[in-house]
């Protein structure tokens, strides 16, 4: 069944803290960050991706950057990406312009290679020519989620966070 991209929207925030306490569950700590949710407060989250995408009172490091959810059918919440409108020098070794992830029940389904295809469409409709995307090494379903959208691994690098080498794509729009 085919994905949509919406944006962040109340009509669906039991479905969105359900996902997140899938991620809680498995004691993913990166989606924690990802999301810079607490608690569930979901008014907080939707005022902060909507700053986020405005570029305002943005904390130290961040750039502007626009959150999308995959959806089946408008009301299942499938994964969660956001695109980061412009590169820093430490997003260039960690994170990219894409950052995204599957909810954990809905992962191995196809949904994550559906779901790059989207974001880099809407990034392709924003003008952008190219964009960079980052995964662990060792994350083999991202590295081939990312190569079958037409990532192009260019190097790697050292995360100053976890230690772990980074690939790099790049993925001509």
């Amino acid at each position: 069944m085919p994905l949509s991209l919406i944006r962040p929207t109340p009509v669906l925030e039991t479905d969105f803290c359900e996902t997140i306490a899938e991620f809680r569950a498995l004691r993913e700590d990166t989606i924690e960050s990802f999301f810079s949710l607490h608690n569930c407060d979901f008014r907080s989250y939707l005022l902060q991706t909507q700053l986020m995408e405005a570029g305002r009172n943005l904390p130290k490091g961040y750039v502007a950057s626009t959150t999308y959810w995959s959806v089946l059918d408008n009301k299942r919440i499938i994964g969660i990406c956001r695109f980061r409108h412009d590169l820093t020098p430490a997003l260039r070794i960690e994170g990219g312009h894409i950052g995204y992830s599957i909810r954990p029940s809905e992962r191995k389904k196809g949904y994550g290679t559906q779901q790059l295809a989207l974001i880099l469409a809407e990034c392709r409709q924003l003008g952008y020519k190219k964009v960079m995307i980052t995964c662990d090494w060792d994350n083999i379903g991202s590295y081939k989620i990312i190569e079958s959208n037409g990532g192009v691994r260019t190097g790697e690098a050292l995360s100053p966070t976890s230690k772990k080498r980074v690939y790099h794509y790049w993925v001509q729009l």
